[in-house]
């Protein structure tokens, strides 16, 4: 193991077990992982690494801070270059987000207006912060449901709360007021419309805005009361639904829709209208 190796990395060559990853781009990435009866040293690492333990934990000790012991619902930040050593006792899940430095600065600049050369992460451990957690949440259920757009949405928020919280080492920023203009609302609806079939990107909805990704999503959200990812998805049932009422194949319905399989379309028809698509097919047949 290198001395700049990324945890990412140590957690694969570990007793560790990964489940559900998504890559988020510009080199940022989220994973699902479980671990029991483990050792760990994490050295001079590459990337901030964001920790958030889901399920037990209580036997999961920093050895290098006092032995202080883990448990559900704790965060840890472990700022890029950092060196901490762990002791796992039972087995325990977890969540990582794997941010590169270069990315969290770019964030800094373009959303922030601020001096990317003044970020300094504080180093928490076992830290208890409801609303990154409820965020990591958020970023764990878009990982198992492999739905980028939302998992986008989730990151921006997620930098956001790092750089503008004191406890992290940000400073509070001012607050993001009004909405779309009509004809930005305008562009990034129809570009919505287009593409149902495609995997729109949050950066893509945002160009046609002009805005970053963090601010497009607060003004869509202050004009339009859902998220973008929220609003899309509204859109796409709409679509099933009447595709589904047409008898075309569910298969062909949920490309059509830009699901990427049939299970992902029943997933999403079941949770927005209470019923599976087929339910609802015999439901608006013609008497």
């Amino acid at each position: 193991m290198t001395a700049s190796a990324s945890v990412y990395t140590t957690l694969l060559h570990s007793k560790a077990r990964l489940g559900a990853q998504l890559d988020l781009g510009q080199g940022q990435s989220v994973a699902h992982w479980s671990n029991a009866q483990d050792r760990l040293r994490y050295e001079n690492t590459r990337m901030h690494t964001i920790s958030l333990y889901t399920k037990g934990g209580q036997e999961s000790r920093r050895v290098d801070r006092g032995c202080v012991t883990g448990r559900p619902e704790s965060l840890c930040v472990l700022p890029q270059g950092s060196a901490s050593e762990w002791i796992i006792g039972r087995n325990f899940q977890f969540v990582h987000l794997y941010l590169p430095d270069a990315a969290l600065r770019h964030f800094m600049a373009e959303t922030l207006d601020r001096d990317p050369a003044r970020l300094d992460l504080c180093e928490m451990t076992f830290h208890d912060d409801p609303d990154l957690c409820a965020l990591m949440h958020r970023l764990a259920a878009a990982t198992r449901q492999s739905t980028l757009i939302e998992a986008r949405e989730t990151l921006s928020e997620l930098c956001h709360h790092l750089l503008t919280r004191p406890e992290y080492g940000g400073n509070p920023a001012r607050q993001v007021r009004g909405g779309l203009s009509r004809a930005a609302s305008n562009r990034v609806v129809a570009r919505m419309h287009a593409e149902l079939d495609q995997p729109l990107r949050l950066a893509d909805l945002a160009a046609e805005a002009g805005l970053s990704e963090f601010h497009f999503q607060r003004m869509f959200r202050i004009t339009h009361g859902l998220s973008p990812h929220g609003y899309l998805d509204g859109l796409r049932i709409k679509r099933a639904e009447a595709l589904i009422v047409a008898a075309h194949p569910l298969a062909e319905v949920a490309l059509a829709c830009g699901y990427c399989h049939q299970s992902h379309l029943t997933r999403a028809f079941r949770k927005a209208r209470g019923m599976t698509p087929t339910t609802w097919r015999q439901a608006h047949l013609p008497c």
